[in-house]
C-alpha cells in the first residue's frame, strides 16, 4: 500500500500547478468542465513563461532602424526651362526690281546658296545701255571743251566766265553719265546678302513692275530662334545665356545656341517676354520655319538640393526626415523649387548643414532614434572623413 501511495505523490509533484485546477473539476456540466480545463492550461503557460527569471519579464525593445542620411550643402544649380520656339532667318527678304522691265534671264537655280551681290535676274537693258553710251560721249566732249578752255585761260585768251561754264558743263556731263550707269545697273537684280534662294516667282520674258516679288532669299547661317518666357523668369534671363534645341527632323541630335535679344516689354495678352537666340547653322541643315524644343539655361544659383528619394508626401504636404539631437528623427515640412534629374531644390524648411534621410524613410517615426549611415552618392559610399561629416557623429 505504501509504495503505491508514494508513486501517487510523485506523480502529483511532476504535474505541478495543473493539479489544483484539475482537482477543482466537478461532475458539473460539460461547459463548466471545459472552462476549468482552459483555466488550468492558462495557469500552466504563465508558470512556464515565468521560469526565465526577473530579467525576462521586461519589454523587448527592437534595434534602431538603419537609414542612409546626407548632410546638405549648397550647390551650383542652373535654372533651365523647356520651351517651344521657332527657327527664323536672321535676314529674309523677297527680292524686287527697282524699275519696271522685262526679265531677260534668270541667273540662279532654285534652292541655291548665293553670295551677296551675285546677279539673280537680268532685265532687258538695250535702252539703258544706249543712254549710257550717249551720256559717256557727251562727257568726253565736255572734258575736251573744258581742257581747251583751261589752256586758253592760262594764256589769257579766254575769259574766266568761259572757263567756269566749261567746268560746269563737265560736271553736268559726269552726273548724267553716272545716272545712266545707275539705270543700267538697275537691270541687274542682285542678292542683298549671303543666303539661300527659294522658288522663283517669275520666268524669262515676264514684264515686271517695281513692286512685283521675284524670289525670296533667306540668310541660313546663323539662324534666329524665337521663343517666349514667363515674366516671372525675367530676372534669370541674360544676354549670352546658352541653350540647346532639337527638331523633329533630326531626332536625338541637339544644336547649341545663345540668347542675343530680350524684349524690353511684356506681351499684355500672354504675360510673356519675347526672346531671340542665335543658332549656328554652318551646314544649312536647319531651316527657317522649323519648330524647335528648347532647353534654355536662364541663370545659375547656389541652392540646397536633396535627392528625390528624400521627399515624402502625405495629405499634410511634402516633408523630409531630419536627423536631430541623439539621432532622433524630426518631420520637417519643406517648400520645393526647381527640379533636375534626380534632385530637387529646397527653398525653405531645411538648410545647409542639416542631415536628412535619403533612404529608409519608410522606417522612420517622429521622435524615434535611428542609426544613420552615410548615403550612397554616385554609386559609392563617401570616404571616411565625408562619412563622419555626413552622420554628424551620431550613434
Amino acid at each position: 500500500m505504501h509504495p503505491r501511495a508514494t508513486r501517487g505523490r510523485a506523480g502529483a509533484s511532476r504535474r505541478g500547478p495543473i493539479q489544483p485546477a484539475i482537482a477543482a473539476l466537478s461532475p458539473g456540466s460539460p461547459a463548466a468542465r471545459r472552462r476549468a480545463l482552459a483555466a488550468a492550461f492558462a495557469v500552466t503557460f504563465a508558470a512556464a513563461c515565468g521560469d526565465g527569471g526577473p530579467d525576462a519579464a521586461g519589454p523587448h525593445e527592437p534595434p534602431a532602424p538603419v537609414v542612409e542620411v546626407l548632410t546638405l550643402r549648397k550647390q551650383s544649380f542652373e535654372d533651365q526651362a523647356d520651351l517651344l520656339g521657332e527657327l527664323q532667318a536672321e535676314s529674309s527678304v523677297v527680292v524686287r526690281a527697282e524699275m519696271p522691265g522685262i526679265v531677260e534671264a534668270v541667273e540662279f537655280e532654285e534652292g541655291q546658296d548665293v553670295r551677296a551681290g551675285s546677279v539673280l535676274f537680268r532685265l532687258r537693258d538695250r535702252e539703258q545701255a544706249a543712254r549710257l553710251r550717249e551720256a559717256e560721249a557727251e562727257l568726253s566732249l565736255a572734258q575736251e571743251d573744258f581742257e581747251r578752255t583751261q589752256t586758253l585761260a592760262s594764256r589769257n585768251a579766254a575769259a574766266a566766265a568761259q572757263l567756269d561754264k566749261a567746268r560746269a558743263n563737265l560736271e553736268v556731263s559726269r552726273a548724267r553719265a553716272e545716272l545712266r550707269r545707275v539705270e543700267l545697273e538697275r537691270t541687274r537684280i542682285r542678292a542683298p546678302f549671303d543666303g539661300r534662294v527659294g522658288a522663283r516667282l517669275v520666268s524669262p520674258g515676264a514684264r515686271i513692275e517695281s513692286d512685283d516679288g521675284l524670289v525670296r532669299v533667306d540668310a541660313m547661317d546663323p539662324l534666329a530662334l524665337v521663343f517666349t518666357i514667363p515674366e516671372a523668369t525675367l530676372p534669370l534671363a541674360r544676354i549670352g545665356a546658352e541653350f540647346s534645341l532639337d527638331v523633329a527632323a533630326f531626332p536625338g541630335e541637339r544644336f547649341p545656341g545663345a540668347i542675343r535679344f530680350i524684349a524690353p516689354n511684356v506681351e499684355s495678352a500672354s504675360r510673356r517676354i519675347l526672346i531671340k537666340g542665335r543658332v549656328p547653322n554652318p551646314g544649312g541643315r536647319l531651316l527657317p520655319g522649323m519648330f524647335a524644343r528648347v532647353q534654355a539655361t536662364l541663370g545659375q544659383r547656389e541652392v540646397v538640393l536633396v535627392p528625390e528619394e528624400a521627399l515624402v508626401a502625405d495629405p499634410g504636404g511634402t516633408f523630409v526626415w531630419r536627423i536631430g539631437a541623439e539621432d532622433k528623427a524630426e518631420r520637417v515640412p519643406v517648400e520645393i523649387g526647381a527640379r533636375e534629374p534626380g534632385r530637387v531644390e529646397i527653398r525653405s524648411g531645411v538648410q545647409e548643414g542639416d542631415r536628412v534621410v535619403v533612404a529608409g524613410t519608410h522606417k522612420v517615426r517622429e521622435g524615434v532614434a535611428v542609426k544613420p549611415v552615410p548615403a550612397v552618392v554616385g554609386g559609392a559610399r563617401p570616404e571616411p572623413s565625408t562619412a563622419a561629416q555626413t552622420t554628424g557623429g551620431g550613434a
